[in-house]
């Protein structure tokens, strides 16, 4: 009888044991160090967004040299004049006054906006001085706040041309060199937005119907991102915008969510799908862009840049990619400038080599991409108004300065047989 008893407690303790391994199966069977047994993303590593923030107060900043008169012929429309006023106009709340910038690059006097549109649209701006940008680029960065929230603006053909300064010709050599120090020591974000309008001769007859210039943003790097996709809109909404190109940025992790997976469940909001139902599991991935390069949403360029990856010796697929991009979004029943930029990814996991896998993916940003302002560059002299003279040198002073991008930080999604 004694026997007995202890056959069968011995078998009920089995039975017990089994019952409760399997209702208590790990998710993260691997243990990655990203999630907790039961799946969770832990909080505490890694994980950290980028946010874009208006700034408090923007100072724009007018170049008025000679190689920009055909923007500014007087009682003449250009397409300069009716979008420089409509950046200036949406801006009108935070920033009320437009400094104009002397021959010398050295900060001149400081107008309100109501006068600045008169002068500039009168021609009162028509003048013979050279550009010198290294200049305006230090006056600018000295009298500007970035730990207040504030950026400064400055629109201009950036056409460096040192005309009356001792060795000029050499000192056209040295101008990658000059802006990279600048920049590098101020150490804060940029951004550069490409645009077009026609440009007038004297007599006011058009010479050109695309002539380049340029926005020029400089601050803390979640401010000049707003500014950038502000300002880049209101370009693309009056067909006049070539590209935007930064440095500076540390976006942390790339944002996502996801939509409803094949084959497995989502865990509570969690990067994580459980319960697979098969040996492969498809993952819709909403991959949030606006904080970046409107490039992002050509295919190709989208396509080298997403990175992605399995720790665990499963195999993993990029399927089908969709664009969702809007820059006026509906916001309390008003339409705003918020960019909306989303790549919607199918990702496919399949022969899973173990009970459960993890996915690592980011994006490897274009820096260094500049197709689209190419066309532009090249020129063989300043009056040559269809392209942009010194300006690829300008852009690779800013990309050897301190103001580099760093690169986004991985995120991971865990798969798991187990629920």
């Amino acid at each position: 009888m004694k026997k007995y008893n202890l056959f069968g407690f011995g078998i009920l303790c089995c039975a017990l044991s089994l019952l409760l391994f399997y209702s208590c199966d790990k998710v993260n069977t691997v243990e990655d160090r990203h999630f907790d047994d039961e799946g969770y993303l832990i909080d505490s590593i890694d994980n950290d967004s980028f946010v874009l923030s208006p700034p408090s107060h923007i100072k724009f900043y007018i170049e008025v040299s000679g190689s920009m008169n055909g923007f500014f012929r007087a009682n003449k429309p250009t397409h300069f004049k009716a979008d420089v006023w409509q950046i200036l106009s949406y801006y009108s709340q935070i920033s009320s006054d437009v400094t104009i910038l002397t021959n010398e690059g050295n900060v001149g006097a400081t107008i309100p906006m109501s006068d600045f549109r008169t002068k500039m649209n009168t021609g009162a701006f028509v003048s013979s001085a050279s550009t010198k940008v290294p200049l305006m680029l230090q006056s600018i960065i000295t009298n500007l706040k970035p730990d207040e929230g504030e950026v400064a603006v400055l629109i201009s053909d950036m056409k460096y041309s040192p005309v009356g300064a001792a060795a000029p010709d050499v000192l056209l050599t040295q101008y990658s060199t000059d802006i990279s120090k600048i920049l590098g020591d101020f150490g804060k974000a940029v951004s550069l937005i490409g645009a077009t309008s026609n440009y007038l001769d004297k007599s006011g007859n058009s010479m050109t119907d695309v002539s380049p210039y340029y926005f020029f943003i400089i601050g803390n790097d979640e401010q000049v991102a707003s500014v950038r996709n502000d300002i880049s809109s209101l370009l693309q909404m009056s067909e006049h915008f070539i590209d935007n190109i930064e440095s500076g940025f540390e976006y942390g992790q790339v944002s996502c969510s996801f939509g409803i997976p094949d084959g497995c469940f989502q865990l509570a909001g969690e990067p994580t799908f459980v319960g697979l139902t098969e040996d492969t599991c498809t993952i819709q991935m909403k991959i949030y862009l606006e904080n970046y390069r409107w490039i992002m949403t050509n295919p190709e360029i989208f396509a080298n840049a997403f990175e992605v990856k399995t720790l665990y010796g499963s195999n993993v697929s990029v399927g089908n990619v969709k664009f969702d991009v809007q820059n006026i979004t509906n916001q309390a029943g008003t339409n705003q400038l918020v960019r909306k930029a989303t790549a919607i990814v199918d990702l496919k996991v399949y022969d899973f080599a173990l009970e459960s896998e993890v996915v690592e993916w980011s994006l490897a940003l274009p820096d260094t991409e500049i197709n689209l302002f190419a066309p532009y560059f090249d020129a063989m002299d300043e009056n040559d108004v269809t392209k942009s003279y010194s300006v690829d040198n300008f852009i690779i002073g800013v990309f050897k300065g301190g103001v580099v991008n760093k690169s986004l930080k991985p995120s991971y999604i865990l798969i798991s047989k187990n629920q």
